[in-house]
């Protein structure tokens, strides 16, 4: 089969490897759809490498999406006290929840599945013709839902998991700092949680996604100092939460002073390369502040995530603005680095 193999720093090929075969308890599913995302161009850029050289080369990509085309061995894999395995057949459209925890550890039991001390990442690389996953990972995609939507469900229960830990009651003023396709996702599930939402991003295009997604404010970074304009959009109080989608020391020290007495704000976005942040402690101290961050998301939070979409509650259609072959995996990350458009989504299977 073909698959995308990063080598080094933007050093992205693709290349004829060898089919994985599911092994007991898995399945081989033939990919139809994979976005790109901010961890994927973390690796490829040299921001950040989760993984050490020796792992090099390897094939990345983990929102995706495709169809069941042979299952494992039918004897059940040695019990590890996991999720049980659910009902998958050949055929099947699944989207792959790439987070395999073990439901054991100390993380697990307190229901903190998202720091799993046993991860395990049983899920393939996205970014080429053919994958596998453990038939616990899978989840059934509904007939209407595309593949390209439901390749979505990993960013969507990312954000689900930040709102579990930032306080939205309805009525309140809620800024989205960032109008990528994250600030996006976090505008549309802080509108239908009752919020009036302000988004702010530099980049007009984004501004004019956030408006058809419904933003009731937003506000042009390039030309307009963001703070003082939340501050006339909420009578001079500031606003009740604040979502930080960009991973830079700029925009959080923004949303900070944007927040108003009492307020939240969410720190969603990791910040490579790793900055620190002068932060002057009154800030938090006499405004009251709850400044909380979030990271990745749980399994109940993936498959929440696929019935936001199936419902359309949230829409993330409109968040593709680009499309390529899996030839062209590497103009897809180029495209995704240069912040040209919103979602670039790579398309293995034709």
């Amino acid at each position: 089969m073909k698959a995308a193999r990063l080598y080094g720093i933007r050093d992205l090929r693709v290349e004829d490897v060898a089919s994985p075969d599911p092994g007991p308890g898995e399945a081989m599913i033939r990919i139809h759809s994979c976005g790109v995302c901010p961890s994927d161009l973390r690796g490829y850029l040299g921001t950040r490498s989760s993984a050490g050289p020796t792992s090099l080369p390897r094939t990345p990509g983990h929102e995706w999406a495709g169809v069941v085309v042979a299952l494992g061995d039918s004897a059940a894999p040695e019990s590890d006290g996991g999720p049980s395995t659910p009902t998958i057949r050949v055929g099947d459209r699944v989207v792959a929840d790439w987070r395999y925890v073990c439901g054991q550890c100390y993380q697990c039991r307190r229901g903190v599945f998202n720091y799993c001390e046993n991860l395990r990442r049983g899920v393939r690389g996205g970014f080429a013709e053919y994958g596998v996953a453990p038939l616990s990972q899978l989840r059934v995609i509904p007939d209407h839902v595309s593949f390209e939507e439901a390749s979505f469900c990993e960013p969507l229960a990312c954000i689900l998991n930040a709102h579990s830990y930032t306080q939205i009651a309805v009525g309140n003023d809620v800024v989205v700092v960032g109008a990528g396709p994250i600030g996006l996702l976090h505008l549309q599930l802080a509108r239908n949680r009752g919020a009036r939402v302000i988004v702010s991003d530099p980049i007009a295009s984004r501004l004019d996604a956030a408006r058809e997604l419904g933003a009731h404010d937003v506000i042009d970074a390039s030309n307009t100092d963001p703070v003082a304009r939340v501050r006339e959009l909420t009578e001079g109080r500031g606003a009740d939460t604040v979502i930080v989608a960009v991973g830079a020391a700029e925009p959080i020290r923004q949303g900070l002073a944007m927040a108003t007495i009492n307020g939240w704000v969410n720190l969603f976005a990791g910040t490579y390369p790793s900055q620190e942040l002068p932060v002057d402690p009154n800030l938090i101290h006499y405004k009251q502040l709850r400044v909380t961050g979030s990271h990745d998301f749980t399994p109940h939070n993936f498959s929440t995530a696929l019935k936001l979409i199936q419902f359309g509650i949230v829409r993330v259609k409109p968040l593709i603005s680009h499309r390529f072959e899996l030839d062209a995996v590497r103009d897809a990350f180029e495209t995704a680095a240069g912040r040209l458009g919103l979602k670039s989504m790579v398309l293995p299977t034709k």
